[in-house]
């Protein structure tokens, strides 16, 4: 499974676009750019927050009694607390991931469900016993606009270095 969240803005690509008219390789920027995404990804969960800063739907109560029966957790406040994305293992919280392919930064998760997370989904979507219930779209890909400006900064950055 890929999940796929294109990101066009327009400032970011033509501050690119420049960078790379200057110096012929963007790729150290792109670099800088994935490894500042990465942070800020992982922040989305800490926060429970969409790349535009709206709040994500916490966990339904059905996901709780699940989460609870599941890692055999008794504690109430332990169940209560639990973020959306942040399971047993925070995987889907921890696997973010970046590369430089061909002028172009890929960033995302490898997990499997990350598309569920990122779009929603239909209870039994999947098939009759995936998702349990109603998954609410949960975007944790893209640019906010703290995003874009750090990122124009590492641009600029990178000009003056050239």
């Amino acid at each position: 499974m890929s999940l796929t969240v294109e990101v066009n803005d327009q400032e970011v690509t033509s501050a690119l676009d420049a960078l790379l008219a200057s110096i012929g390789n963007v790729d150290p920027a792109l670099k800088e750019i994935g490894e500042y995404l990465i942070d800020s990804t992982k922040q989305r969960f800490r926060d429970s927050e969409a790349p535009d800063g709206s709040k994500w739907e916490d966990n339904s109560p059905v996901t709780l009694l699940n989460y609870a029966s599941r890692f055999k957790t008794k504690r109430a406040s332990r169940i209560q607390k639990k973020k959306p994305g942040i399971g047993e293992t925070k995987q889907l919280s921890t696997q973010i991931l970046y590369q430089v392919v061909n002028g172009e930064l890929l960033i995302g998760s490898p997990m499997i469900y990350a598309g569920t997370f990122h779009y929603g989904a239909k209870k039994g979507q999947y098939g009759k016993r995936t998702p349990w219930g109603v998954i609410p779209k949960r975007p944790f890909l893209g640019l906010s606009d703290d995003d874009r400006e750090a990122c124009l900064e590492i641009i600029r950055a990178h000009f003056a270095l050239a």
